[in-house]
């Protein structure tokens, strides 16, 4: 089996500070000066994305001053996974929109965007601030449950969950800090129906907290505090609220690809800091 490397990271540390980078650099662009750390939007690059309102603090996912850091990594990483401007795309767990903001200036006015999420105040977010503005960019409510983001066992289950697009309908499907919140039947269902909407030849990006079985092997360092599985596939940061963050060993994950008929892109990228691991894979 091949083991998770490491890789992305420059000797000068230029790929760890690159959302920050890009987004000094653009402000620099916008008012041909140097800039402060208080400067919070992207300018110039990214002109549609600054004119797009913040959505409140309660609706970001994760520390506010990183929103436009990891959205700005999160759009190298997927263009050099093989991400174009024509592409229909999937955003599998849109969330508040943090980095279909940026698509909004990515992507031509003829390509697609879909996205949907299991909570109800991001999406309406989406819809009210992104949607009028760009009609090709649509968000959608799927109330699933879910023990971090929807409690209520009454509502079904997201592993029999159908993905609401017919087949091959997306060059690419990314779901960013998706399946650190999916316990493994879903996890193995999501990527099933990946595989479904893909087109021949389409890329799917996802992130991961990764680990090894073997103690001496690669493990995100968020999966070292967390409560490991007898079964040694997966791991949970609290037993009581499963979804809240769960990692998995790259043998469980591989497998999960392989059985959904897609081929993971070697190597797969380790994470840093606080960036989660990332697999590129084609249908």
């Amino acid at each position: 089996m091949a083991s998770l490397r490491r890789s992305g990271l420059t000797p000068s540390g230029k790929f760890r500070r690159y959302g920050s980078s890009i987004r000094r650099l653009s402000l620099r662009k916008t008012s041909g000066t140097s800039t402060s750390k208080a400067l919070p939007r992207s300018g110039g690059l990214f002109p549609v994305e600054a004119a797009i309102p913040m959505p409140d603090r309660s609706l970001k996912v994760g520390r506010p001053a990183a929103f436009h850091d990891v959205a700005l990594t999160s759009m190298g990483r997927m263009n050099m996974a093989g991400l174009r401007p024509d592409h229909d795309i999937l955003d599998v767990g849109c969330g508040v929109g943090r980095t279909a903001r940026y698509l909004c200036d990515y992507l031509d006015a003829g390509a697609r965007y879909q996205g949907f999420d299991v909570r109800e105040d991001v999406v309406q977010w989406c819809q009210t601030h992104i949607t009028p503005l760009f009609p090709n960019f649509q968000f959608q409510l799927i109330s699933l449950f879910n023990t971090r983001y929807n409690p209520d066992p009454t509502l079904p289950s997201a592993s029999e969950f159908q993905f609401p697009y017919p087949d091959q309908s997306f060059n690419f499907a990314f779901a960013h800090s998706m399946f650190t919140h999916l316990v493994p039947e879903v996890t193995s269902h999501y990527l099933d129906e990946i595989s479904r909407v893909l087109r021949p030849g389409g890329i799917s990006y996802s992130t991961w907290f990764l680990f090894n079985e073997d103690s001496s092997g690669y493990a995100h360092s968020r999966t070292t505090t967390m409560h490991h599985d007898s079964s040694g596939t997966f791991a949970v940061q609290n037993p009581k609220v499963p979804e809240a963050a769960v990692g998995y060993s790259e043998t469980f994950v591989r497998h999960a690809y392989s059985s959904s008929g897609l081929k993971i892109v070697e190597p797969i990228h380790a994470g840093f800091m606080r960036l989660q691991d990332v697999i590129v894979a084609v249908k």
